[in-house]
Formats: C-alpha cells, structure tokens, sequence
C-alpha cells in the first residue's frame, strides 16, 4: 500500500449511480469537510491557486468571474466562518472517465458579523478522473 488517500478505492464495477459496497463513506465525508473549509478559506482569501488544486476548470472560471466582480464592487477579503458542518454522501456516479460524487453539505457559516450566522444547504459535485488524480469539485448548487 503506497501513500495517499485510499478514498475510492473500492470504486469498480458497472453500477451508475449509489454507493460502492465496501465504499469508505465516512473517510470520503471527512475528507469533503475538511476540504469545504479550505476552499471557503481559499475563497475569502481569493487565492487562485489553492481553489486550482480543489476544482475543475470550469469551476475555477466560474469562481474567478465570481472573485472579479467582488473586487470590482470594492469587495475586501470575505471572512466565512463554518459554525457547523454536516454532510452526507448522495450517491456516487460512474462515467467512462471519471467517477462523480454528490455530497449534500449543511449546517451554519457566518460570513457578516453584523447578520450573524445563516443556515444554507449546497450539493457539492466532485469529481475524480479514473486516470488518477484527486477529487475536484466540479459543481455547486445551492438547495435553500
């Protein structure tokens, strides 16, 4: 067993859409945690080069046009505070190149000390080549 993240390693067979028998579900949702925190800190920070590792391209666009019009509405940093953190493994999808996971977070962020803190609820598709390479989000959507 080299290094790195066994996180989908049981991801074989023709099955197109669940959750693979013998799937780490709970090191998988872990895993998406952690990393929902460092892209909402990347994101405050606008740094483009952590969001790079954690997304696809298309994501990377869309957020760097997302980053252009906080700066040009004179936007400072964003300070995103995750209160709490649930999240919940969807189901896993299998194409010819790549496997897609959709992880329903919720929970509670502050983002305006002023407001305090807001519920929201966002489906998070990640995706990972069957190539190689690590899980990048590859969608967001907002559920509230």
């Amino acid at each position: 067993h080299t290094g790195g993240s066994m996180i989908g390693s049981a991801l074989q067979g023709a099955q197109t859409w669940g959750i693979p028998d013998g799937f780490d579900v709970d090191g998988f949702l872990a895993a998406s945690k952690k990393n929902f925190v460092s892209l909402q800190n990347a994101w405050d920070r606008g740094d483009i080069t952590a969001l790079r590792t954690m997304m696809t391209d298309e994501m990377l666009a869309e957020i760097k046009s997302q980053l252009a019009e906080r700066e040009q509405q004179g936007g400072t940093a964003n300070i995103t505070e995750v209160i709490t953190l649930d999240a919940q493994l969807l189901g896993i999808e299998e194409t010819d190149q790549e496997y897609m996971a959709s992880v329903e977070f919720s929970g509670m962020i502050s983002e305006d000390a002023f407001a305090g803190p807001t519920a929201f609820r966002e489906v998070w598709n990640i995706s990972k080549p069957k190539a190689g390479g690590g899980w990048r989000v590859s969608g967001v959507q907002a559920m509230q």
